[in-house]
């Protein structure tokens, strides 16, 4: 198994965080205990966000733009990034952690592919990934991590093939000194992570593990460290590295899950990650020009006993396994000059090099068929933005050129261009806004390289967004967002049956929604916070319908104070009756779910200790077909600041 060897235990990597720790408390002088801790109001939109290449906040950017703070996700330590994600409204996730599945993301209607993701500002999407480069969110463990953005909408502009949305994880950035945490509970759940930190450097260590082994398991592991340092008033570096490591045991894809597949034996897949950025920002006497160096790679093990046959195919899967090897290289510079009140230029170029290779083969029982292939790409951009202020109206217009050269399938080019214009309405602080883009996702690696099914003469898939919105002010007291979009999807990659089978680019999806959200503050501490999304999907040309395309979410989030040490946060979720497929059984509509969590709080000094119960009523939905959604589990953690 490639890399398997180089993978540390379970034992070895809480060892590890057990010294770090360890070091951290011996090394701090002692300290008296602090002043009872208040929790923190939700004030979100004051961060500002990587949603466009100008910096913006949250509450001004003309996307839908969500951001989960650390204190948001204090009450959802233990559990991992999918479950997060799929508590917001409009985001659906289509297997969790303790299912062992592929965790894949669905944003306004579009493939998980058209999601990029990013961690720390390194992307991870793989494009040697049978899913067109969508990343498997259960391999990312919310123990590390400060805080996330999630940009429903097109950000091509800044973050080339974020053509439906853009999730950017922070890792954590403690103060000075060390933090623990450890959280455990039923269906196997054990998490534990340790990290230290000084005057500009910080390093930290992770583990979690989730499911019973039958149905399914996911592991993760992941070691981070920073570096961060002022060379004087005008120039400050910035290093960071990061390696993960994911195993994971689940039901097939459309085997019909733990209820209904014939074959019983679990797919096993397992992956390692390594990052490591350099960033600058220079400060000269006109604006501010940041540059970064990034390299990501990921090693990837795949095995699949294959699916039986059934109504819907009855020659099944076959089985398969397959070894990657992925290595991206970019190098990007970007320069910022402030334009007057609230204005802004910003332009930059980038340069990036990716290479992969995948060593596969499919086992049709009588024979085997090698699917063997590398590839190599190469993309110079060149991408420039412009907001313009006057009075009451705000402009802004972002244009990215893309030239792109694939190793034996030639060369190719693409434009994203967007326009918002933003309005404020009086001055009570109300505003809405329109937008307008167009963006390009160029094929996978596998849809242009496979052996079996690749065509080298695919087409970048296309996007159009359009966007209109109304937000009240910030400070009113039900500060709410309602934004309509509509969503079109071109060119998408699709499978042929042929002959001979091959991906082709015919697929269509438009999609319409509106999105709202809103929250209040009672004046006895209580916080209330509503969000929710409707959506209509279709397949304008053959009318097949889409699967994981819920048409309705909407959610619920009521945090109590019941004194300065406690808090009782309660969540409502809401997801909609949704179409899934699977050999055995064909096509079937899945109920709709109404969950309910619970988290108490309490403060204890520098310690936090939180009890949780997820799912309280326990409900039976379905994840996918045969495979029941995640029922009741008592969660037990606790946080350490030193």
């Amino acid at each position: 198994m490639r890399g398997a060897g180089a993978r540390p235990s379970s034992a070895a990597w809480r060892a590890a965080a057990a010294i770090v720790l360890s070091f951290a408390a011996g090394a701090l002088p002692a300290q008296e205990p602090p002043e009872p801790a208040v929790f923190p109001a939700h004030d979100l939109d004051e961060v500002r966000v990587t949603a466009t290449v100008l910096p913006t906040a949250a509450i001004e950017a003309s996307q839908n733009v969500t951001v989960l703070r650390r204190e948001d996700l204090e009450a959802w330590r233990g559990r991992s990034l999918a479950e997060v994600l799929a508590g917001q409204a409009g985001l659906m996730v289509d297997r969790s952690a303790r299912g062992g599945g592929y965790g894949a993301l669905y944003l306004r209607g579009a493939d998980p592919s058209h999601v990029v993701v990013l961690v720390d500002h390194v992307r991870q999407n793989d494009p040697l990934s049978s899913r067109g480069s969508a990343v498997d969110l259960n391999t990312l463990a919310l123990e590390e991590i400060e805080r996330i953005e999630i940009v429903r909408g097109n950000a091509s502009v800044a973050h080339a093939e974020a053509v439906a949305g853009l999730v950017h994880v922070f890792t954590r950035r403690p103060a000075e000194g060390a933090s623990a945490g450890i959280a455990a509970g039923g269906d196997g759940l054990r998490a534990v992570r340790a990290g230290l930190s000084g005057q500009g450097w910080r390093i930290a260590a992770s583990d979690r593990e989730d499911g019973d082994g039958r149905r399914g398991f996911q592991g993760v592991r992941a070691f981070d460290a920073g570096w961060a340092r002022e060379l004087g008033q005008a120039l400050s570096l910035r290093a960071a590295f990061r390696y993960g490591d994911s195993r994971g045991r689940g039901f097939p894809d459309d085997s019909g899950g733990p209820r209904h597949a014939v074959l019983r034996e679990l797919d096993a897949r397992s992956a390692t990650t390594r990052q490591f950025s350099l960033m600058g920002e220079f400060r000269p006497a006109a604006g501010t020009v940041e540059a970064q160096w990034a390299t990501f790679s990921r090693r990837g093990e795949d095995s699949s006993p294959g699916v039986a046959g059934g109504l819907r195919d009855p020659a099944g899967l076959p089985a398969l396994a397959a070894r990657t090897d992925y290595r991206r290289d970019e190098l990007q510079a970007t320069w910022r000059l402030p334009l007057g009140a609230g204005g802004g230029l910003g332009a930059g170029v980038l340069h990036q090099r990716e290479r992969g290779r995948y060593d596969g083969r499919i086992d049709f029982g009588f024979f085997q068929l090698p699917t063997a292939f590398a590839m190599q790409r190469r993309t110079d951009a060149a991408f420039a933005e412009l907001r313009w202020r006057h009075g009451p109206w705000t402009a802004q217009g972002g244009l990215r050129h893309e030239r792109r050269h694939d190793a034996g399938a030639g060369t190719g080019s693409a434009t994203h261009p967007m326009l918002s214009l933003q309005r404020r309405a009086g001055a009570d602080g109300a505003h809405w806004g329109a937008s307008f883009s167009r963006s390009s996702k160029p094929p996978s690696f596998y849809a242009l390289g496979h052996p079996l099914v690749g065509n080298p003469g695919l087409r970048p898939e296309r996007a159009e967004q359009r966007e209109l919105y109304y937000a009240n002010a910030d400070d009113a007291a039900w500060p709410s967002r309602l934004t309509l979009f509509a969503a079109r999807y071109r060119d998408l990659v699709d499978f042929d049956g042929g002959p001979p089978p091959r991906l082709v680019n015919r697929a269509r999806i438009e999609a319409e929604g509106l999105e709202w959200r809103t929250r209040h503050h009672f004046d006895n501490d209580w916080r209330l916070s509503l969000d929710g999304a409707w959506m209509r999907v279709r397949d304008p040309l053959d009318g097949i319908r889409l699967r994981h395309r819920p048409r309705l979410q909407a959610g619920a989030e009521l945090a109590v104070p019941l004194d300065g040490r406690h808090e009782l946060s309660l969540w409502l979720h809401h997801l909609g009756r949704r179409f899934d497929s699977s050999i055995p059984t064909g096509d079937r509509w899945l109920e709709p779910a109404t969950t309910l969590d619970l988290a108490l709080r309490r403060h204890w000094g520098r310690a936090i200790v939180l009890l949780a119960l997820d799912n309280a009523t326990d409900a039976r939905d379905e994840e996918v077909i045969g495979l029941e959604a995640p029922g009741r589990r008592l969660r037990l953690s606790l946080q350490w600041d030193m």
